[in-house]
């Protein structure tokens, strides 16, 4: 990853979606990596969350060079769960409710759609057991890695190819369906479905939202404050707006950052307690 984090640094959405781990999932421990860490307002108030760990994404994996950032993402993050086990999530998964009924089992993943077919297991969202057989099957693949950056195989070892596996190797991991973590899926209408509709989307039967980041930047999430999402009504801004509740309409946004630097740690410490209150009950 650059130091200008390919123009995306951690914002309102990134704060939202690392809120809404904490509160619902209530994890022991949570565990940034990064090669850079963030800076900014809405870094202040999410650091205190989380243990920062440094590290040199890798360049190249089993002798195949990683040319993109994401693809270095994607290795680290197996390498990771290989040795410790736990949850993944992207920085830009919103959680809707615990992850509980989920533990216990050695590997879940779940279906990406296209056009109503299911045609990968996304690796937004992992869980894993240490040393999980299919995790590491996952991982030996990455022995054929191809791809240059944005080409034709940019998702084959993210997506293609564990769904590839999960039908040769049933038992080793559990597959929800896609309404479990990302649905709706990626494409322009379904991106406007989570920021630009009202209309509800039935999360009944989610544990989490993949909120597709990258293509939704620069609509939808680039310029976003707490006043946007308390003024605006569509999913995500219903979904977020509990998490912005302590913070002024204005956090974050151009030329207020000075001004309110120290509101935002105040605001963090505040949050925090209030969080672990909230585990020890």
């Amino acid at each position: 990853m650059s130091p200008d984090f390919g123009g995306k640094p951690w914002s309102l959405i990134h704060y939202a979606c690392l809120r809404s781990a904490i509160e619902r999932i209530r994890p022991t421990d949570v565990f940034f990596y990064c090669e850079y860490e963030p800076t900014g307002p809405w870094w202040e108030v999410s650091r205190p969350f989380v243990t920062v760990e440094r590290i040199d994404g890798p360049r190249e994996v089993f002798g195949n060079p990683l040319k993109h950032a994401a693809h270095r993402a994607d290795v680290i993050r197996l390498e990771k769960l290989l040795s410790l086990g736990g949850i993944y999530l992207d920085a830009d998964v919103f959680v809707h409710r615990s992850f509980d009924p989920l533990l216990g089992r050695r590997m879940v993943l779940g279906e990406e759609l296209v056009d109503g077919k299911a045609v990968g297991l996304c690796n937004a969202v992992i869980l894993a057991e240490a040393q999980a057989p299919f995790l590491s099957r996952w991982y030996s693949e990455y022995r054929s890695f191809r791809s240059g950056g944005h080409d034709n195989y940019w998702d084959e070892h993210s997506v293609a190819i564990p769904y590839q596996l999960s039908k040769k190797y049933p038992d080793e991991v559990t597959v929800l369906p896609h309404y479990t973590f990302f649905w709706p899926t990626f494409t322009e209408h379904g991106i406007a479905r989570i920021f630009d509709s009202a209309e509800p989307i039935d999360t009944s039967l989610a544990y989490a939202n993949h909120l597709w980041e990258s293509p939704a930047w620069d609509r939808y999430l680039k310029h976003l404050t707490p006043k946007r999402v308390r003024n605006v009504y569509s999913n995500f801004h219903e979904w977020a707006r509990p998490m912005v509740e302590a913070l002024p309409d204005d956090f974050g946004a151009p030329g207020t950052v000075i001004r309110i630097a120290h509101g935002a740690q105040q605001t963090a410490r505040r949050v925090r307690t209030v969080l672990r209150k909230k585990v020890l009950r």
